[in-house]
């Protein structure tokens, strides 16, 4: 006659062996999306504006170096990316240019920008669900006031459809350098749009790889990169690409790429 822990033993390891059961047909899935997704991935980027400076690109810097800004413009939508099984989207740009002057050393590939996008909050998310069986007290949180006169008022933090961005001149997050330390007239650079989902359970999914053909069929190369551009002369400064027509800090429309979303 078996004890109770072996019985407890038992248990407990027909569960693991349930759950993991459960974990893998989800992760199967997650592969082979039920139902198929309806549209495909697209993105356009373009060039705004390049200069190239020389000092410190960051405040723990050894050293002056040159280093190069790039202003650009970005028009995704990736709301065909999130499915049932995705936890969030990260979303971001790198810049590819020649690791030498001569063009013959190689691509070189930073990245100048990026993103989280989280999915949209469900009545099944953890935070509902724990509101509607567990409810607790609110923490009420003092708004400020605004006057029916003043023209600041909050912005909207709703979202229109998961994973859609426009961005117009937007400045970049980090710098691109060099180990060299000299960026300046290097010819043939791209910037390029890539992304990684991210589900709840399973592998992650790349743009490029075994995977990236199989999510929205978006081919890597062939959507989101930008037209060739060249990093300009350090005494020069000049912009290889005029700016557009377009406000210098335009204001991001709703859904763009930090949205605040209830998970």
């Amino acid at each position: 006659m078996h004890s109770a822990l072996n019985r407890l033993q038992t248990s407990f390891g027909y569960f693991t062996s349930c759950a993991f059961t459960l974990a893998c047909i989800i992760a199967v899935l997650s592969i082979v999306p039920v139902p198929a997704p309806t549209g495909s991935p697209s993105a356009s980027i373009s060039v705004r504006n390049v200069q190239v400076v020389k000092g410190r690109p960051h405040y723990y810097s050894p050293k002056r170096e040159e280093y190069a800004q790039v202003r650009f413009d970005l028009d995704a939508d990736l709301s065909s990316l999130f499915t049932w099984n995705t936890k969030q989207l990260f979303v971001y740009v790198t810049a590819n240019y020649p690791s030498g002057k001569d063009g013959n050393s190689g691509m070189s590939e930073a990245v100048i920008w990026d993103s989280i996008i989280p999915a949209t909050a469900t009545p099944y998310s953890w935070r509902n669900l724990k509101q509607t069986y567990f409810p607790g007290k609110k923490i009420s949180k003092s708004k400020p006031k605004y006057k029916k006169d003043s023209k600041f008022k909050p912005q909207s933090t709703d979202l229109v459809k998961p994973g859609v961005i426009t961005l117009k001149n937007q400045k970049p997050k980090y710098q691109i350098t060099d180990p060299s330390g000299v960026i300046s007239e290097r010819g043939n650079a791209t910037l390029q749009v890539s992304w990684n989902v991210q589900p709840w359970v399973g592998a992650l999914v790349w743009d490029k790889g075994y995977l990236g053909s199989r999510v929205g069929q978006w081919e890597a190369g062939s959507v989101g990169r930008s037209d060739i551009f060249e990093f300009p002369p350090l005494k020069s400064k000049t912009e290889t690409v005029k700016d557009k027509e377009a406000p210098n800090t335009p204001k991001p429309k709703v859904g763009s790429a930090t949205p605040v979303v209830d998970i």
